[in-house]
């Protein structure tokens, strides 16, 4: 909905009072009135979007009739009237308005799109929920869904935006992508669209993001439709950069892609009754490309290659690895070089260490087919439509197939979707100033996919799979959602209330922990699988982890297996094999109340309060269970322990009950004071003075807005816990660091897991105690409190002649207790209370000497390890000497060698035994807490232009900072990108976020050239002529931004967190980031390819690894940004038998200068890629295609 007002004068200036204005659409039959107030104000609210005209009457004036007022959706629109004569006879003034420019109404920060710009602009995949990008401050990268940086709106992360459909919900509510809907909104479905990226009011702020509002159309008195195809094929295709790159290059990617549709719209019974019809249908035969790591030819043959500490590339045969690597003296795997050597041969060195591992590129075939029904009734109760119905109906049923693991493969996946969707409401006008809505909407999201694997299975850390492993998997996702809306205009106030209920229900069919796992992992072994190199003295240290890695895999060496045990309801273990089924719930339930008051003509304040209600999701089977002691209790308790210079051994045990027992709870707490107020002021200056500035009355405006917003969350943390149920779903790990090289198991097959390496299962039954294995366990903190976000901007805008619009703005986001993974199981900082020394203090020492090799004489005692470890002296060493030895060892793995010595006692104990900082049950515990605050601050222009002599765009540029201590989306799986993994110090994350942007241009533009009939050249009325040169267009859109940060890995090594990696350092100057295409590998005989930094090997010089209680330099090198231009040129033709009838055909072109921008989440950027770093593997952009369609209009 929208609304339109503004303010009745006569010649003079002066107010005229109870004057009778009509608002009238004559195509959809609507017609409403009602008076100007005291002020001369009138208002008509909750007015459907569309094409109005504005009547005026008043006693001793000539009436007034503005035609041509279009009304966007949530765009308040204001039209003066401005009676201009006295009427001595019956007259009547018609006057022809434009679209609303200037918002005098709110603060709100959005632009809104109409059927032109949404059928006439080159919008790749025909997606219109992309047209979000097409704002300041919004981030887009492509259209890659799974990406979290992809649509970051004003420093907000991308799951936080609010798509409606007809103001229904279409959210995934799962995944929460950004730029999609639910339920597929076609191009030619969609009447209007409207994105609000900053401060939107209390009665459409759900959520912290984006809101979005697309409209569908409706039908009219008139029947009017189209029928369309469009079409893509190989020949007008470029290959990617990569596929050129490999040698040999991989041919271009076979394309044929058509896309076609119809509908129609009209009267059932005129100005009652109309309709609207849309199919439109998809089928693509396409192969796609992919590149797998796969072993090197040499590798595959059973020879390991190293780079030594001269930067020269070593050797070892066979033979070598038998004598001076395998413990055993076994030497290489048959099997492993049987599973190798039925791996492709690599063809690209872009990714892997490019010795033993490196990529393989191919094409291969993948399917589409898609078809979307949509239909949409509207009724008129009354004649004049004050009171009406609508009903909209849609249904989807696809099919995709995704690439093959390798060639000759069958699909990995196949996937299913049969999405629906029904919404309906009515609106009725009660009286003039009494306006109630209601609405009712079911969004039913149905997806299946299928997988191939059928077995547990063993795996290579450092290579893909063989064959795929991909897991079947099931979702129902229902959604309800009501609302009700109530107006009350009085006076100079505009009051609105109402009420949002949805209920949610999320069915699951899960196989992804329905199999066991093996894996070759060298860090697994005792010593972090440094045993494989003692005989080989000239390693390279930034090499260790690529070596090991090999080693252990070339070697067969089996260390790690992780058990999945699923349990149903009576405690029986399912078989190996069988899903896990779940069924989540939750209901929200929300009030709002705003009020719009036109203190002056000048003046205009907007107030407004959102109470939102949303209980915590649960399973509604029982199938929950909870952790004793809550996350947030054990995490303090163990600081609590460490600060007092007590043992990680005293803090209590972690066991798991259920829900509903008197230790359990809910997933996180239930918070009913969750209050978003709402404040913004508009001022627009309606005097002549001064109108150089202001452009004359309604003109320009000057707003500022505050509001506060509660992120949406909850559904996206069920992934999470449903994989971490401890006793309705168990994974077990045998505990790292119990085996080495010689008691591992070695490799026998794919599909024969060793035996010695599953756990067995737990017993069935709660409450259920963790076992003492070391573990790697995940929880959600029970005592999570809802994130806020608090935003406000002031902008600056004027419309000017012509149809030009001009805005500043200044936008600001500040959010607080957001959400965040946090390790709450990492080793602790322990204080010695002797000294008042802490770990990480002694430590760094220690470190610092080890990375020096200071020899173990000249290490001086330390407080620290002499009162804590006194044990360890002996052999005329000190304790700090005994324990320095271990630190040498191991450097610069310094969790391995405090491992060694709280755990395996090496060479002795604490003095308060094994564990005085490892817990017993977890080396790792993620843990999903509200802990974490960020900031955006932003400058954004626009310059807008609506149509007017076949001419309109708009203009939008940001400069923008944006900081956090973690920006990834809660559906995001744990990954090291988003980890906190010093929970003792968590603002040491603190940094730009990933999804920072320094500037950011886009433009859009759909020009009619001025040729033809009606136009300025050739205008003359010959119908050859124009056929000819009548009807061109050109329409684009450009999108450009700076880089994109990222962050250098500190290459599997791990200073301060057991499970999860730091990033690397920063020890010297950084050469600046300039991607070159063909950069010289950063060590002597490797490969040259594209790469961050024209100079690669002085980049890694300037990183080292990091020290324990650090985290290391977050986000703090630069990649591409993303650029694309996007092309359109179509043809009009008109039809002889009516000009209401037309043919359009369209040449579009995606990426028109067909440039690489790479991305830097594919980017070998770790010290352990000593060969490839800095090296680009995966592009933003996608090459150039054009795209041919043919459009019938009427």
């Amino acid at each position: 909905m929208t609304s339109v007002g503004g303010l009745v004068t006569d010649p003079s200036g002066a107010v005229v009072e109870r004057a009778l204005i009509s608002l009238k659409n004559p195509a959809a039959g609507i017609t409403r009135q009602t008076r100007s107030d005291e002020s001369g104000r009138y208002l008509f609210a909750q007015v459907p979007p569309g094409s109005y005209e504005i009547g005026a009457s008043a006693a001793g004036f000539n009436d007034v009739v503005i035609t041509g007022i279009a009304l966007l959706v949530s765009s308040p629109g204001t039209v003066n009237i401005a009676f201009s004569s006295i009427g001595t006879v019956a007259e009547t003034i018609l006057v022809t308005a434009h679209t609303v420019q200037v918002n005098t109404t709110d603060a709100t920060i959005g632009n809104a799109f109409g059927a032109s710009a949404i059928t006439q602009l080159p919008l790749e995949g025909r997606n219109v929920v992309g047209l979000l990008a097409l704002q300041p401050g919004v981030v887009f990268i492509g259209e890659e869904q799974m990406d979290s940086r992809n649509g970051a709106v004003n420093g907000g992360r991308s799951d936080q935006a609010n798509v409606t459909l007809d103001g229904i919900d279409v959210n995934d509510h799962q995944d929460r992508f950004a730029f999609t809907s639910v339920l597929r909104v076609t191009l030619d479905s969609v009447q209007e669209f409207r994105v609000t990226t900053s401060n939107a009011s209390a009665d459409r702020g759900r959520g912290s993001g984006a809101q979005i509002e697309l409209v569908t159309r409706s039908g009219t008195n008139d029947l009017h439709g189209s029928v369309y195809e469009y079409h893509r094929n190989t020949v007008t295709t470029a290959n990617s950069f990569f596929n050129n790159s490999t040698q040999p290059s991989v041919e271009r990617p076979k394309l044929i892609r058509n896309t076609f549709g119809a509908s129609a719209g009209g009267p059932l019974r005129r100005n009652r009754l109309f309709y609207f019809l849309n199919y439109e249908g998809r089928r693509d035969a396409r192969e796609d490309s992919v590149e797998r790591l796969v072993p090197t030819g040499s590798f595959r043959n059973g020879t390991l290659r190293y780079i030594r500490t001269d930067n020269s590339i070593g050797e070892l045969t066979p033979e070598d690895l038998r004598t001076r690597v395998d413990p055993a003296g076994i030497g290489i795997n048959a099997e492993v070089l049987k599973l190798f050597q039925s791996y492709p041969l690599p063809n690209s060195y872009n990714s892997g260490d490019t010795l033993n591992t490196a990529g393989y590129r191919f094409k291969a075939p993948v399917g589409l087919r898609w078809n979307t029904y949509i239909a949409r009734l509207d009724y008129n109760l009354t004649p004049n439509g004050t009171h009406g119905l609508f009903l909209r109906g849609n249904l989807q049923n696809d099919r995709n197939t995704s690439l093959p693991q390798f060639p000759g493969d069958p699909p990995s996946t196949v996937d299913l979707t049969n999405s629906k969707g029904l919404a309906a409401s009515y609106n009725a006008v009660l009286r003039p100033d009494l306006i109630g809505t209601f609405r009712y909407g079911l969004t039913r999201q149905g997806i299946e996919n299928s997988g191939l694997q059928t077995a547990s299975a063993v795996r290579f850390r450092t290579l893909d799979d063989r064959h795929a492993l991909t897991t079947a998997f099931t979702r129902i996702t229902p959604v309800h959602h009501t609302t009700q809306d109530l107006t009350w205009m009085k006076g100079a106030h505009s009051a609105q209330f109402g009420g949002v209920q949805r209920w949610i229900r999320n069915l699951r069919v899960n196989y992804a922990s329905s199999f066991h796992i093996a894996q070759s992992r060298a860090s697994w072994l005792e010593n972090s699988g440094s045993n494989l190199e003692r005989n080989v003295t000239d390693l390279a240290s930034r090499f260790r982890t690529s070596y090991q890695d090999a080693a252990a895999a070339i070697l067969g060496i089996i260390s790690q297996g992780t058990a999945n045990y699923n349990y149903d309801l009576q405690g029986n273990v399912l078989p190996i094999g069988a899903p896990v089924s779940r069924r989540f719930a939750n209901n929200e339930y929300e009030l709002y109340a705003r009020d719009t008051w036109r203190a002056s003509r000048e003046w205009t304040i907007t107030g407004g309060i959102r109470w939102s209600l949303m209980p915590p999701v649960y399973e509604t089977n029982g199938v929950q269970i909870a952790m004793s002691p809550s996350a947030e209790a054990w995490f303090n308790e163990r600081g609590a322990l460490a600060s007092s210079g007590r043992p990680q051994s005293e803090v209590a045990r972690v066991r798991y009950v259920p829900a509903d027992s008197a230790a359990g709870g809910d997933l996180y707490p239930f918070y009913k004071k969750n209050f978003g107020p709402h404040l913004a002021v508009a001022y627009s200056p309606q005097s002549e003075g001064w109108k150089w500035l202001t452009g004359g009355p309604g003109q320009s405006v000057i707003r500022a807005g505050w509001g506060l917003y509660y992120d949406l969350f909850g559904q996206g943390l069920i992934r999470y816990f449903d994989s971490n149920s401890f006793g309705l779903s168990s994974t077990i790990r045998n505990p790292s660091s119990t085996l080495n090289e010689l008691t591992a198991p070695r490799f026998t097959g794919v599909f024969d897991l060793p035996p010695q390496l599953i756990p067995p299962a737990p017993p069935a039954g709660f409450p259920v105690e963790a076992p003492d294995v070391f573990a790697f366990g995940g929880t959600i903190d029970s005592r999570l409190r809802p994130p806020y976000t608090m935003e406000m901007n002031f902008s600056v805008a004027r419309e000017f002649p012509g149809g030009f619009y001009v805005q500043a703005a200044y936008v600001g986001r500040l959010s607080r207790r957001s959400l965040v993974q946090s390790d709450i199981a990492t080793p602790t900082n322990l204080t010695d209370p002797k000294s008042g020394m802490s770990y990480f203090e002694a430590a760094g020492q220690l470190a610092r000497m080890s990375r020096r090799r200071t020899p173990v004489e000249q290490v001086r005692a330390i407080p620290f390890w002499e009162n804590l470890w006194p044990g360890a002296a002996g052999a005329g060493l000190t304790a700090t000497q005994r324990v320095y030895e271990r630190f040498l060892a191991a450097e610069p793995d310094y969790t391995t060698a405090i491992q060694n010595l709280d755990i395996r006692c090496r060479p002795a104990c604490s003095i308060y035994g094994p564990y005085a900082m490892f817990n017993r049950q977890f080396s790792s515990m993620t843990a999903w807490r509200s802990i974490a605050s960020g900031s955006y601050h932003a400058m954004q222009w626009t310059l807008r232009k609506r149509l007017s002599r076949g001419v309109q765009f708009d203009v939008n540029y940001t400069w923008s900072k944006s900081i956090d201590l973690a920006s990834r989306a809660e559906r995001d799986t744990v990954n090291n990108l988003g980890i906190i993994s010093n929970p003792w110090d968590p603002g040491l994350r603190r940094a730009v976020s990933d999804y920072d942007m320094t500037h950011q241009f886009n433009a859009n533009w759909i020009i009619e050239l001025p040729l033809g009939r009606g136009r300025k050249w050739l205008h003359r009325n010959n119908r050859i002529l124009n056929a000819v040169a009548g009807g061109w267009q050109w329409s684009g859109i450009w999108r450009q931004t700076s880089g994109l940060p990222i962050s250098v890995s500190n290459g599997r090594i791990w200073p301060t967190n057991w499970q999860w990696q730091a990033n690397a350092t920063q020890v010297g100057p950084v050469p600046a980031q300039q991607t070159t295409k063909n950069a010289p590998a950063p060590v002597p005989g490797g490969f040259a390819g594209p790469n961050v930094f024209a100079d690669p090997a002085a980049a890694l010089a300037a990183y080292d690894f990091t020290y324990p209680g650090g985290v290391g330099q977050r986000n703090g090198i630069r990649g591409d940004g993303y650029f694309t231009i996007d092309m359109g040129l179509a043809k009009r033709f008109y039809m002889p038998y009516s000009e209401k009838h037309s043919l359009q055909f369209r040449w579009e072109i995606f990426n028109v200068t067909n440039s690489v921008r790479f991305d830097v989440r594919n980017l070998s950027l770790s010290l352990g890629d000593q060969a490839t770093f800095g090296r680009y593997f995966g592009a933003l952009t996608s090459p150039r295609v054009m795209q041919f369609g043919l459009r019938y209009e009427f």
